[in-house]
């Protein structure tokens, strides 16, 4: 349990360095340079991030127990299918004329976030 939540602060530390990276990088692009090769840069660095990020999220998932696995595999598995499913429908409506405004992938971010927590907190509910 102790090296869960070692590995548990480890992975929130690289998510916040993740966010807070493409945060500076987006700000930066318009307002603090407007060089193409400090955005490149700035790309890598933070793709870097976020491959720290996904290592240190699979490193997480070595500490957790088999139940713990079957609601995070379960949660990624309707995550994954709704965010796919919806996604596309999302960017077709638009193509098709059904919605006026282009489809803004941030808005997809937000509604996978939402789903992940969502049936992660039903499935921890279903298996007590």
């Amino acid at each position: 349990m102790k090296e869960q939540k070692i590995q548990t602060k480890i992975m929130l530390a690289w998510c916040f360095a993740w966010v807070a990276s493409l945060a500076f990088l987006s700000g930066g692009v318009n307002y603090l340079w407007d060089s193409l090769l400090i955005t490149k840069i700035g790309l890598l660095i933070n793709l870097a991030i976020g491959i720290g990020m996904i290592i240190a999220h699979k490193n997480l998932f070595k500490t957790y127990d088999e139940l713990q696995k079957k609601i995070q595999f379960e949660a990624m598995a309707i995550t994954l299918g709704l965010a796919v499913v919806v996604g596309i429908t999302y960017e077709i409506s638009f193509d098709f004329g059904v919605i006026n405004s282009e489809p803004e992938f941030e808005y997809l971010i937000i509604f996978i976030s939402f789903i992940y927590i969502t049936s992660t907190i039903i499935n921890s509910r279903k298996y007590k």
